[in-house]
């Protein structure tokens, strides 16, 4: 009884979140963040054991690629939430 009551309050505030107009940007900025936090703590250690030069530029060139698409999706969703917070504030007025 207690489980189910638990649950479908999960559930219940689960489909809010997806329901929540700003829950794309804030998915984007988490996995950007996830991303740079991941690369300061040294995921990427292929770097370091010099194996295969054509094999360490193709890294680099996904690594330099992810590192700017991280770049443009986490700037777009700043933008993003910053002009729904502004058209919220607009219409509080």
């Amino acid at each position: 009884m207690v489980t189910q009551q638990f649950e479908e309050t999960v559930r219940t505030k689960v489909r809010r979140v997806l329901r929540w107009d700003c829950a794309p940007a804030v998915i984007v900025l988490l996995a950007v963040a996830v991303f740079w936090i991941g690369g300061s703590l040294e995921w990427f250690q292929m770097l370091r054991v010099p194996e295969n030069a054509v094999g360490n530029v193709v890294w680099l060139y996904l690594m330099l690629a992810a590192v700017a698409g991280s770049i443009v999706l986490g700037g777009g969703a700043v933008v993003d939430l910053a002009r729904r917070v502004n058209r919220r504030s607009g219409q509080d007025q």
